[in-house]
This record gives C-alpha cells, sequence and structure tokens, in this order.
C-alpha cells in the first residue's frame, strides 16, 4: 500500500502566492493534528461557499480533500478529488520568467521559470512539468497527486477517467511517473512516448504493485474480480488460482471491511501459505484470525479454536520481530524507543489475553488446557527465543527474516504449511533442541517452551506446580521409569520431575518437612537430578525426624530412622544426616536388645557405625553387641557358620582390638577352622590358622598349654575330636581311626598308638561277628608299632584267623585252614581253635 498525500507532501502547505482563507487554514491544522473529520468540515464549508461563488476549490483543496478521502477508504470520491487536482483551476500560476526565486530543490542552480499550481512553489524545468493543458506541477506534487489517483482508480474501478485525467500529464516533458502509470491503465494512450521500460523498472516496489495489480485486471478482462478472488468453502485448494495469487490481501481487505471475516481469515491463511515468514503477511492473518476468534460469528467450535491458535501464534511471532516494529515506525514517521515498544507490546498481549481469559471462563476450560495459558507459552518462548538469537553464534535455520522469532505454535503452523517449510521446521527443532544441550539456562527454557510440555513449563514458572502434577499423574502423561533406565528423563517425564522439586522446594519454606521428602523421593522417582538440592533434601529430613522423637512421650525411632534412610538415599553425602540415623538405629539396637533379638541389635549397631565411627556412643554400643555375640559363639560353637564367624570377628578386630571376649572367640574359631582344614590334607594352611589362634590368646591363658607348639594343638585337637566313640557303631570306630592317622601326622601323643590299637580291636570284633575275616585280617596292618598294650588286638585278630580257619576247612581247604589255625597260635596262644563241635577230635592237630 502507498502513502497518501499530507500537506507537506501533497502541497497543502500554506506557501501560496495569496494567503487561504481561514477556514483552509483551520482544515489544514486539523489535519497535521490527525483530526481528520475536523479537517473534512472546513473544507466542506469551503466548497458550499464555493457554491454561491464566495470561494474557489484550487488544487490545495482538491489534493487535500483526495487525500482525506483515501484516509477513509472512500476510493471512489478519492479518485474523483484527485482528477479535480490535476485539471485547469483558475488559480493556475502564471509563468513569470522575470522571477528570481530559486528552485524548490535545494541541490538545484537552475533559474526557476515556472511555479507550481499546487503548492505555488518555483520549479526549474528539470524538477516539474507542465500539462499540455498548461497546468504547471511541482515533481513532488505531481508524482503524489498521480501514483495516489492511479491506486484509487484501480480500488473503484475508475480507470477510463484516471487514463483521461492522465493523459494531458504523459506528453510532458519530465512527467516520467505520468507517463508509466498511464502506460499501464491505457496502453492505447501512450502511442508515440516512447518506450518505458526503463522507467517502470525504476518504480518504487510499492508502486510496482499497484500496476501489477490493474495489468492483472486487465489480463482478466470481463470476468469478474470479486467473483474470481471470492473463497470457496468446504474446499482445501486454494480459493485464487496460482497465476492471481497476488489478490489475496486485496481481496481479504474487501472482505474485512464487509464484515465477512471468516471468509477474509480463509484468504489470509491461503496468502500465508505461500510466504509463511513473511512478517507482513503474518501480521494480517493474526490480525484477521483474532477478529474471527472475538467477533464471535463463528459456529464451529473446532474452526474458532483454530483461528485462536492461529491468531495466538501468529501476534507472539509479529510483537517479538524487528522488522514489524521497524515497518511500524516508518509508516508512522515516529521511531520507537525499546521503552516505548516494550509497553505496546504488552499493551496488546494484554488486550489479547484479556479476550482469550474471557473466552476460557465461559468454556469452563481447565488451566492446564486454556487459551491464556497458550498465549503466555507463546509469548515466553518468542521472547526467549530472541534473547537465545542475541547471545548464540549458531546458525539460525530461517534465512529469510533472521530477526523473526515465534513460540511452539507458530512452529506447528510451518509443519503445517507443507514442504519446505516442514523441512524448515525440522531444522528449527534441531537448533532449539542444540541450545538446550549447550549447557546455558536460557537454551534449557527455550527447549522446555517449545516442547509439547511448553504449557506445563509456564505453569512451574508461575508457581502453579499442583496443577501440573496433577495432570501429569493423571495416567496418561508419563510412564513409570524402568530401574535399569540410566538415561536422562525426557518429555512430560522430566516436566513432573522438575514440578515435583518445585512442590519439595515450596514445602521447605511452608515447613512442611515429611511433604517435602516425599515429593523429592517421587521427583528421584521420575528420574530428577538432585545433586543441586541435596542441602535442601538434608534438612527437609532432618526436621522431619525431630518431628518424630521430639518432645514425644514415646519417640518413634522406627518412623524416624526410615524417614531418614530415605533422605540418605536421596542425599547420600550429607554428614548430618549420617550422624543422626546414626542416633536412631542406636534406639532401634537398644530396643532390640530389650527384646531379646540380639542379631537385629548388633546389625542397627553396625548400621549405626558405618555411619557415624567416631561417635563414642555409637562405638560404645556396637562392641557391647559384638562381645556378647561373640561369647555366645564360644558357646554355641556354630561349625556350620565358622567361616562366617571368622570373617566377622576379624572385622570386629579391626575396629577393636582390645575386645577379649572377641580375641576368645575368634581364636577358638581359628582353632576349630584349622582342624578342619587339617582333615582335607591342606595342612600348611591348617598350621597358619593355628598359628593365627594362638597369637590371640594371652601368654598364661586356660586354652592354650605354653609348651603347646601348633602341631601339637592340631594333633591334641583332632584326638579330641575322635573321642569319645561308640566302639558298637562301625562308622564310627572308621572315622576315629582316620582322624587319629592325620593327627599322628602332626606329631605322636603319648598314649594316642594305645588307643589306635584299642579302636583296632574294637573294629576287627565288629568285623568278626560279620564275618568280614578277610579285612578283619588287614587291619592288623594299621596298628602303630609304638603301640605298648596291643593284646587286645592280638586276640580280636586271633579269633579272626581262626574264623577263617573254620570256614575254609568246611569248604574244604585243609591246607589253607591249616596256615591260618598257625596264625592263631602266633597271635593268641592260648586260644581254644574250637574248630570242631564239643566231644570231637580236633583233626588240625
Amino acid at each position: 500500500m502507498v502513502s497518501h498525500s499530507a500537506p507537506n507532501e501533497g502541497g497543502v502547505n500554506g506557501e501560496t502566492a495569496e494567503r487561504p482563507s481561514a477556514a483552509f487554514e483551520r482544515a489544514v491544522a486539523a489535519y497535521a493534528h490527525g483530526n481528520f473529520a475536523l479537517a473534512v468540515s472546513h473544507l466542506r464549508l469551503l466548497e458550499r461557499d464555493a457554491d454561491t461563488g464566495h470561494a474557489v476549490i484550487d488544487a490545495r483543496h482538491a489534493a487535500l480533500r483526495g487525500a482525506l478521502a483515501a484516509r477513509a477508504g472512500n476510493w471512489t470520491e478519492c479518485c474523483d478529488w484527485y482528477i479535480r487536482s490535476l485539471v485547469p483551476s483558475g488559480t493556475v500560476g502564471a509563468r513569470s520568467p522575470e522571477s528570481t526565486e530559486p528552485c524548490l530543490h535545494d541541490d538545484c542552480t537552475s533559474p526557476a521559470d515556472n511555479r507550481c499550481g499546487q503548492c505555488s512553489r518555483w520549479f526549474c524545468a528539470a524538477h516539474g512539468a507542465e500539462s499540455m493543458d498548461e497546468v504547471s506541477r511541482c515533481g513532488p506534487c505531481l508524482d503524489v497527486a498521480v501514483h495516489n489517483l492511479v491506486h484509487a482508480a484501480i480500488l473503484a474501478d475508475r480507470v477510463k477517467a484516471a487514463a483521461d485525467a492522465l493523459a494531458p500529464w504523459a506528453g510532458a516533458a519530465n512527467s516520467a511517473t505520468a507517463q508509466a502509470l498511464l502506460a499501464c491503465l491505457a496502453p492505447e494512450h501512450t502511442v508515440g512516448f516512447g518506450e518505458q521500460t526503463d522507467v517502470l523498472e525504476a518504480f518504487a516496489p510499492e508502486r510496482r504493485k499497484a500496476l501489477a495489480l490493474f495489468r492483472a485486471s486487465v489480463t482478466l478482462a470481463d470476468v469478474d474480480l470479486e467473483r474470481a478472488s471470492a473463497p470457496v468453502a468446504h474446499t482445501a485448494s486454494s480459493s485464487f488460482p496460482a497465476r492471481y495469487g497476488w489478490l489475496r490481501p486485496w481481496r481479504a481487505r474487501g472482505l474485512s471491511r464487509a464484515g465477512r471475516h471468516a471468509e477474509a481469515w480463509q484468504v489470509r491463511y491461503e496468502d500465508w501459505l505461500a510466504r509463511p515468514v513473511d512478517t507482513v503477511v503474518v501480521h494480517a492473518l493474526a490480525v484477521e484470525a483474532l477478529r474471527v476468534f472475538a467477533d464471535g460469528t463463528e459456529t464451529d467450535s473446532r474452526r474458532r479454536l483454530a483461528s485462536a491458535q492461529q491468531a495466538m501464534a501468529c501476534w507472539a511471532m509479529v510483537l517479538h520481530s524487528t522488522s514489524y516494529w521497524q515497518e511500524l515506525a516508518r509508516r508512522s514517521g515516529h521511531p520507537w524507543t525499546p521503552a516505548e515498544r516494550k509497553d505496546a507490546s504488552d499493551q496488546v498481549a494484554e488486550r489479547i489475553r484479556q479476550v482469550l481469559r474471557d473466552d476460557d471462563r465461559a468454556a469452563e476450560r481447565p488451566v492446564v488446557d486454556s487459551l491464556e495459558l497458550t498465549w503466555d507459552v507463546e509469548l515466553a518462548a518468542a521472547r526467549c527465543l530472541a534473547g537465545v538469537l542475541a547471545t548464540t553464534d549458531c546458525g539460525w535455520p530461517v534465512q529469510a527474516g533472521s530477526d523473526l522469532t515465534f513460540g511452539p505454535g507458530f512452529l506447528d503452523l510451518l509443519r503445517s504449511a507443507g514442504a519446505p517449510w516442514e523441512a524448515l521446521a525440522e531444522e528449527i527443532d534441531a537448533w532449539v533442541s542444540d541450545a538446550g544441550r549447550s549447557g546455558e539456562a536460557s537454551g534449557d527454557r527455550l527447549r522446555d517452551l517449545m516442547s509439547p510440555e511448553g504449557h506445563y513449563t509456564m505453569l512451574l514458572e508461575t508457581g502453579r506446580f499442583d496443577q501440573v502434577i496433577a495432570a501429569l499423574e493423571a495416567g496418561t502423561a508419563t510412564e513409570p521409569r524402568t530401574p535399569g533406565d540410566a538415561g536422562p528423563p525426557h518429555g512430560p517425564q522430566r516436566v513432573l520431575g522438575a514440578a515435583l522439586v518445585a512442590r519439595a522446594l515450596d514445602h521447605l519454606k511452608a515447613k512442611r518437612w515429611s511433604e517435602a521428602v516425599r515429593d523429592f523421593e517421587d521427583a528421584a522417582s521420575a528420574g530428577a537430578w538432585l545433586t543441586l538440592h541435596e542441602e535442601e533434601i538434608g534438612r527437609a529430613g532432618r526436621q522431619a525426624g525431630l518431628a518424630l522423637v521430639q518432645n514425644r512421650v514415646r519417640p518413634d525411632w522406627q518412623a524416624y530412622a526410615g524417614l531418614l534412610q530415605r533422605a540418605l538415599d536421596l542425599a547420600p553425602e550429607d554428614e548430618e544426616l549420617k550422624r543422626n540415623l546414626a542416633v536412631g538405629c542406636v534406639h532401634l539396637g537398644r530396643q532390640a536388645q530389650q527384646q531379646g533379638d540380639q542379631d537385629r541389635a548388633r546389625a542397627r549397631f553396625a548400621q549405626a557405625y558405618e555411619l557415624d565411627p567416631s561417635n563414642e556412643t555409637v562405638v560404645a554400643a556396637l562392641n557391647e553387641s559384638d562381645t556378647r555375640w561373640a561369647e555366645d559363639l564360644l558357646e554355641k560353637q556354630p561349625v556350620s557358620v565358622l567361616t562366617r564367624a571368622i570373617t566377622e570377628l576379624r572385622r570386629i578386630l579391626d575396629r577393636d582390638a582390645t575386645l577379649r571376649p572377641v580375641r576368645k572367640a575368634l581364636a577358638t574359631a581359628l582353632y576349630e577352622r584349622s582342624l578342619d582344614v587339617a582333615l582335607t590334607g591342606a595342612r600348611a594352611e591348617a598350621m597358619e590358622l593355628m598359628r593365627e589362634a594362638r597369637g590371640l590368646l594371652e601368654p598364661g591363658s586356660d586354652d592354650w598349654s605354653p609348651g603347646r607348639g601348633p602341631k601339637e594343638a592340631v594333633a591334641n585337637g583332632l584326638c579330641e575330636r575322635a573321642f569319645p566313640v561308640d566302639v558298637s557303631d562301625e562308622d564310627e570306630l572308621r572315622h576315629a581311626l582316620d582322624v587319629i592317622a592325620v593327627a599322628r601326622t602332626y606329631e605322636v601323643l603319648p598314649g594316642v598308638a594305645d588307643e589306635q590299637a584299642a579302636l583296632l580291636a574294637h573294629l576287627v570284633g565288629l568285623l568278626c561277628r560279620n564275618e568280614d575275616y578277610d579285612e578283619a585280617i588287614r587291619l592288623v596292618r594299621r596298628c602303630p608299632r609304638d603301640a605298648e598294650d596291643r593284646s587286645g588286638l592280638d586276640r580280636a585278630v586271633a579269633e579272626a584267623y581262626a574264623g577263617r580257619a573254620r570256614r575254609r576247612l568246611s569248604e574244604g581247604d585243609t591246607a589253607a585252614a591249616h596256615a591260618d589255625v598257625r596264625a592263631v597260635r602266633k597271635y593268641d596262644p592260648t586260644h581254644p581253635l574250637a574248630l570242631f563241635g564239643p566231644g570231637d577230635a580236633d583233626q588240625l592237630w
């Protein structure tokens, strides 16, 4: 759209040869102050006087009336008045060759030989023109007048009248603008004026748009422009042929002025699809979409909601784009300071927010789904994006209009615009993700606001975390993290964790300690990183624990320890929390002792020691418990748990080596373990264990004779294990003999050989009763040579030989039987050799 003439631009500046009437001066003053209605009133008074012959309607008056009509959108009247300003009038400036006035152009040194019939300024031949009707105009007045005339003629369909008015000027010298415009309006009028191509290309862009519009109307010939540009209902395709797409803005303005905002919105959206990052187009779509939403005439709730989404997305983009404010400053002629820009932007945003808030209230939308919240997210994201762009060096994907900043809603609109805008949206997504990974707080916030959970982020920033948590915990927003999922949380889970942390901190401010710990736990379950909040977690845990035990008749130490343990799991480096938990464990251990559960008590004391090893009370309680445990171990001697007991006793002595009962218990355990190892044949290990056991006992101890060495101790222990023996049990006899045999490999103890011989005699006797004579006879070889009393064994062996002799004799093997008889006489000469029944002769003799 081109600028319309103003008093200082269109020649209404009062610099005339004759003083203007007071009414015209008042009209000019009103126009300069923006009171256009008053200016029109003054001019109409002059026009009424002109009808009676008391005033003259000159070019100044006509130009001012044309400008006022253009501002009112009355294009027919505008066209008529600009035509009147260009035709001869009764006040045409006469030629004055003798004038000494300089040319109106400051840098021109040529003599002024003509005077403008509109502004009355003098100009030279190079800076003005004279029509074929001998009407003179300076260059600025003629340029503005013919340009605005053509603009109004196109919109008012008064092309022929405008062409007729331009024809006298097109033939004048130095009237390039008029010639070019006439060449577009009516080419048949320009015959003989020469080629105008260079002139056309030299026009400003906005002027070329006006000419292109008229050329399009000529191309369409008899086609009704209104009908051709009307939107087609219920069709997804564009209502404009691609060839005439530039007609959309003009058609949209006409529909909007007629109150048909829904149709205008459709046309604006189609225009936006062709130029999604053009600030002017985005602004037009924002205005029209907001009109559709606010006027209440749209009955389709989905379309109305879509208009609201578009309006919010586009307005947020426009208000935070530098190019919009630059264009606004250019058109208004007023440079906007940062403070003024912020105030104006905030006012527009607040007016839109009020409209959205009223609609939310009427529709009873929940806060998390409200349009007002969506609007706040759009504004915050656009503002944050502008800040990130100002501080980062990474390439912004939007090459055209690199100052554009917007929120997630506009990014969704870009995705819907199809290729290549969908690809651009993906690039922007990647750029936002990179900014979020940069480690900067602004980048993290931008990523959060641009994500699908941006409205939750905004609620968190405004302290409404309860609503966020309630919405996310509704069941569909998040999925629980698996224990093996070690990656960072993402999406709704990340927002839920942040909301829980925020609520926990709020609980801390209100001294709701237990609730704070619970929210911190839930945040950790959602994957929130709590390293920066360990101090707050520790304080919440300590205070919540004190509330359970302080000033209580019966302190709940179980709940106290459980709560502090939960807090310690979240803040494992909090030393004060560890000390407090250690105190709680001591109390629980003493309660377990009172209940007779020594194992649970000892476990609690051990836990307390791990938490606070420097606490003397903890050390004393644990030593006392360990001492009792060691004493019980000495009494019970649980060989089945010997290895675990040794490990535990060694750990206790590492903490305090002066505990005599523990030292004695460990020595006993090592002693028993040494004997077990000796039976497996691991001689070196058995000796090492026995030496360690001996080193734990003090000199003069009743449990260790001063002269006994490790070998003797092992041998003596094994022999003690071998007895007593049930002589009627073959297995026990065999086991005892095996143990004694191992003991003799370490040390031969006095009297052991005789005991070994006696055990062999019992075993031989049992075998003879079972008629296992062969094995019984072989056992004699196991009798130690140092046995002093083997009479019992000899008698038992003689009986074995006698039994075998009788069996061989019955089998007919007389020679073998005689050999066994000789063996009987060897071991026991007094044996009766009752090989036959009583009174029968002994055939072997």
